[in-house]
């Protein structure tokens, strides 16, 4: 998550968007405050109580990241952590650039 935060304020300014699902059912929404809160992070964070946007997206591990592009299409998906910033810069800058 530090490196997803990075890499949001270098971008938030030309239409990059984080946005942190937190499955509340496999954990506590306290503890992922917490952890939103040590960490510093500002994108915003929000709770998947039942577990239905996981069930969605078909999650089976987390941490799982989606790279969607401006279309609302899935570009890529990382399952697991942590990731590099140089990984998810790149990324995030091909999207910006509408690059698959």
């Amino acid at each position: 998550m530090p490196a997803m935060e990075n890499v949001y304020r270098k971008y938030k300014d030309e239409n990059f968007v984080v946005l942190a699902i937190n499955v509340t059912s496999q954990d506590s929404r306290p503890k992922a405050l917490d952890f939103y809160r040590q960490n510093n992070l500002t994108f915003p964070i929000l709770f998947d109580t039942q577990g239905e946007i996981a069930k969605l997206y078909q999650v089976q591990s987390f941490p799982t990241s989606f790279f969607i592009d401006k279309n609302g299409e899935i570009s890529d998906r990382i399952i697991g952590g942590p990731m590099a910033s140089a990984l998810i810069e790149t990324k995030v800058e091909k999207l910006i650039r509408g690059e698959p």
